[in-house]
């Protein structure tokens, strides 16, 4: 039998993440900086969309999780800039001066903001293409008419959430059974659609808060991981080219490397407890 307070979370869930998105447009659109938070909305957005899609009306779906991930990726550009800028920067601060040799931080703030402008100029071109003109009108759309079934129960709501509990539970396992950066990355999405399931039903379930703590701090730990590894890449990146310029050399960038190799490994260990 069709819940209506099931129908209304499911709805109220994705009004929030339409109108984080709509928020976002506008606030791109007058010069604001609302990167982080549109992303997250989407991220939502989409694993609404993954999890919960045999109780959605699949009419109106088509590909719009390839067009949502075209977006966030092009806002994911600029933000991982933005979080190496501050993850570097705060890193340096620890170090005495007697080891941050050269200039460390005018090269990672300038080789940074250089590939982060082209980052957000590629942003305000998607925003004026047809393609995301499409993309926001079928979200309006979404927000006048859900494309939710009617027919929904309760029951249906929870068993989806489960499922995204027990493949991220899986997810995390078979990474544990190995040593690779890219399956931790993967139980780290899965660990995000997780929590986001269960965010949907702490209306309807008096457990689930304690579901969505679970599986924020999986995904916190794991995204530490994740971080360091990328910031490794970023920072091989830097000491290659500093360490060719005249006045400057990899020095410095091989101590923060360290520190983010070390980062990595605790990580993988806090993993291994939880």
């Amino acid at each position: 039998m069709p819940d209506k307070r099931a129908v209304g979370a499911l709805t109220d869930y994705l009004n929030t993440q339409l109108n984080k998105i709509a928020a976002g447009d506008a606030g791109l659109r007058s010069g604001a900086d609302p990167i982080h938070d549109t992303r997250v909305a989407i991220r939502r957005l989409r694993s609404t969309l993954r999890v919960f899609r045999t109780v959605l009306d699949d009419s109106p779906l088509g590909g719009m999780d390839d067009e949502l991930k075209w977006f966030a990726g092009l806002l994911g550009e600029v933000r991982d800039c933005q979080v190496q800028t501050r993850r570097f920067g705060e890193a340096l601060d620890e170090l005495p001066d007697t080891l941050v040799l050269g200039p460390v931080r005018s090269r990672i703030r300038n080789d940074l903001k250089a590939i982060e402008l082209p980052a957000r100029a590629r942003v305000g071109e998607a925003m004026e293409s047809e393609r995301y003109q499409d993309l926001m009108a079928v979200l309006r759309g979404w927000r006048a008419d859900p494309p939710i079934d009617t027919r929904l129960t309760r029951k249906e709501l929870r068993k989806r959430a489960t499922r995204a509990r027990h493949k991220a539970d899986r997810r995390l396992a078979q990474a544990l059974k190995g040593s690779s950066d890219d399956l931790l990355h993967r139980a780290r999405k899965a660990a995000k659609r997780a929590r986001y399931a269960a965010e949907l039903t702490v209306p309807l379930d008096k457990h689930a808060k304690r579901v969505v703590k679970r599986y924020k701090h999986i995904q916190t730990v794991l995204g530490d991981h994740q971080d360091a590894v990328v910031a490794t890449d970023a920072l091989r990146r830097l000491a290659t080219t500093a360490g060719t310029a005249p006045g400057e050399n990899g020095f410095t960038y091989g101590l923060l490397y360290a520190r983010e190799r070390q980062i990595a490994r605790s990580s993988r260990k806090a993993v291994r407890r939880l």
